[in-house]
Formats: structure tokens, sequence, C-alpha cells
């Protein structure tokens, strides 16, 4: 046991202490930071700029635009003025507003055809089109203009069309009359996501700590005094407690900016804050860490196997395309969470970690399945950190070419002291 935590602390220590370990501990919250705030001092910028438009309105009746500049002038940002002209003279007017434009007097102008309501078509024109945000804006604002116009014509009360229009809202419940929760999905969600970003950032690192060390070629004296089932479970939790240092780090920063700006949310009346059940996080807790030392075992094998970086980034393209069958494998449980597919699915240790949690999320497995579900990692963790130091015992002294799979079947069944 001594040995075994001293192992670990090395790997933890050596490596939490190099300068790059530090710098992208620190840069990425402040990258995160600076991405958060960017957009909204963006957008902050963005209204507080007057957007001058013309309409060259080419209809009989003022209608049109009267709605469409009650609803750009309501959002506080666009100064709109209307220009009643008839067809002859619009080549000439459009010339004249293009050359504003291009002095910076003008933002757009806004051609409003005599037969809107029929053809609904009008045309935009700026000095570039990739303000998506403004066009958007104009957009909505002429289509609610013009189909309230269509139904007056109609005879219709426009004033009740959104009454009339109103969408039912289906509530869904279990057999024991839970109701749906999304934030219980969503955390599913996330848990997949963060589960897959974890280990395609991190996993490799496990590997790449067996492979150093038999590079430099003090393998030798590590297997001298210390035997390989405890170097190889020290390495992952070594190597893996700096990959969950940092990613803590992370998630804590992205915690806290969610926090302030659901705050900000709360504070305007935009939203309630969502509660999070203290059981939902444990299992959260529990599934993420389990999950992330399972695909992290099994890059210690892949890097207890070759015997330099090159065959290391190879060899991992079939546990990245494992990784990314755990989304796939929730489909089976999101249509029939109790189906037999479902179960299996969710009892298999790759899949345990998305699948199983998203059966807890949505509609609560039996405690067996869930223990169960544990017990096989776990197991499956042990086992391949038990495969990757039989690998590696017998592998240390061999270089070259990595091993065929005739000879790695013949180190597992090796049973030689």
């Amino acid at each position: 046991m001594n040995k075994l935590m001293a192992i670990i602390k090395r790997e933890y220590l050596s490596r939490i202490k190099t300068t790059g370990f530090v710098v992208g501990t620190t840069l990425t919250p402040l990258l995160m930071i600076c991405l958060s705030l960017l957009p909204a001092l963006l957008f902050s910028k963005e209204s507080r700029t007057d957007y001058h438009v013309v309409v060259l309105d080419q209809t009989d009746d003022v209608a049109v635009y009267q709605g469409a500049e009650k609803f750009l002038v309501g959002s506080g940002r666009f100064r709109v003025r209307r220009e009643a002209l008839n067809e002859t003279h619009l080549e000439s007017r459009k010339r004249e507003l293009n050359k504003e434009i291009g002095e910076h007097r003008l933002n757009a102008y806004i051609v409003v055809p005599a037969a809107v309501l029929d053809e609904g078509r009008i045309a935009y024109h700026s000095k570039g089109l990739g303000d998506f945000v403004t066009e958007v804006r104009i957009e909505n604002a002429f289509n609610a203009a013009v189909i309230e116009q269509r139904m007056i014509r109609a005879g219709v009360n426009a004033a009740r069309v959104g009454e009339l229009n109103k969408k039912i809202e289906m509530e869904k419940f279990n057999e024991r009359g839970e109701g749906e929760d999304r934030l219980r999905i969503t955390m599913a969600f996330l848990l997949i996501g963060i589960l897959c970003l974890g280990i395609l950032i991190y996993g490799v690192h496990v590997m790449s700590a067996v492979i150093e060390e038999k590079q430099s070629r003090i393998i030798e004296l590590l297997l001298s005094s210390v035997r390989p089932f405890p170097l190889m479970l020290g390495k992952l939790v070594g190597v893996g407690l700096v990959g969950l240092t940092q990613f803590v780090v992370w998630a804590g920063c992205a915690v806290v900016l969610s926090g302030l700006a659901a705050a900000q949310a709360v504070t305007f009346g935009l939203f309630n804050l969502p509660r999070i059940s203290v059981p939902l996080m444990i299992f959260f807790v529990g599934y993420f860490l389990l999950g992330y030392f399972l695909y992290a075992s099994l890059y210690l094998i892949t890097g207890a196997i070759v015997s330099n970086e090159e065959d290391g980034q190879n060899a991992q393209f079939p546990l990245m395309i494992l990784i990314l069958l755990a989304p796939v494998a929730t489909i089976f449980v999101w249509r029939n969470p109790g189906d037999v597919v479902a179960v299996v699915v969710s009892l298999i240790p790759f899949f345990s970690p998305s699948a199983m949690f998203f059966r807890i999320a949505i509609q609560q497995p039996p405690w067996w399945q869930i223990a169960l579900s544990f017990v096989l990692m776990i197991g499956t963790v042990l086992a391949a950190v038990w495969l990757a130091a039989k690998i590696y015992r017998m592998g240390a002294l061999m270089y070259g070419k990595p091993p065929t799979l005739t000879e790695l079947a013949k180190w597992v069944k090796y049973r030689g002291s």
C-alpha cells in the first residue's frame, strides 16, 4: 500500500508542478471568461448605436410601414423614416441611398413593393450582409406587419389571432404520476458530453505516462522495486487525478460563470433558478468518476502494448470509437428505459456511465441494477489494470515493432513470478 501511494503521489505531483499544467489550468478559465463577456460587450455596444433605415414604400397604404416601424422603434435601436414613391423614381432614389450608405450616412434601406401583401417580398440593402441579428429583426418586423394587414383585408380580427393560434401544452407523466423533468434529462446529456470530452482530452495522458517510462529506460528499476499491478494502478490513479484536478478547476469556473448569468436572469425575472436533487448529483459524480477511470484504464492497456507515441496514436482509434458510441447507446434508453435492450445496454460497463445515469434521470431503475452497474464497472477497471500489468511486465524489455495478437495472448497467459 505504501508503494502504491508513493507511485500515485509521484505521478500526481510531478505533473501538476509543470509549467504546462499551471498555464493550461489558469489560462483556460481566463479564456472562458473572455468568451463569456465578449458577446455581452458586443451586444451592449450594438444597443448604443442607432441604426438608420429608410423605407421606400410603394404601397398606397401606410399601414404596413406603421406596423413594422412600431416593432423596430420599440427595440430602442432603430431610427426609421418612410419615403413614398412610385416605380418611376425607384432606381434613381436607390442610387442616391447607395451613395449615402457608402458615405456612412445611412445604414440600410428597404424597398416595399406595391404587391407586398400578395407576393410577400421586400428588398433589404446595406453595406454588408453579415449583421444577421439586425436582418432578422427587420424581417420579423415586416413579416408581422404584412400578416396583420392580410388578416385585416380578409376580415379577421388581428387582435385575436394570437389567442386563436395558441398551442396546447402536453404534460407528461409516468405510471407513478411523476412529471417529466427536463432538467434531469439535460443533466444526463451533460454527463455524456463531459465524460466524452474528459476522456478524449486526458485519457491519452495515461497512455503517454506508460510510454514515457518505456522510452526513458527506467522501467527495469521500477519493476525491480514494485510489482506491475500496483505500478499500473498507481499510474492510473495518479495521472487520472491530474486530469480530474484540471477538469474540476475548469468546471468550477464554468459553474461560477453560469451562476452569475443565472442570478442576473433571475433578478430580471427571465426564469426561475432550477433545483437539482442531491441524489442526482451524487449519481452524476459517481458515474463520471467511474466512467473516467474505466476508459482511462483502456488507455493504460494501449500504453502497455505500444512502444512509442506514434504507435499509440494509431492504436487509440478503436477507443475513440468506443467512447463516441456511448451517446448512441442512450438512444435505446431514451425511447423505452424499462425495455430489456435498454437494461442490458445500461449494464454494459463501457456504456453504464451514460446509459444507466440516463435511466436514473428519466425513470428510476431498480436499485439492484444500479448497484450491479457500479460493481461491473469497478470490476472492469481492476481487470483492465491487471491486463495492462501483465502486458507491461512481459513487454517491458521488448523493443522494435508492436507485439502481435498471438504474442499478447501468450503474455497474458504467462504465470511466471
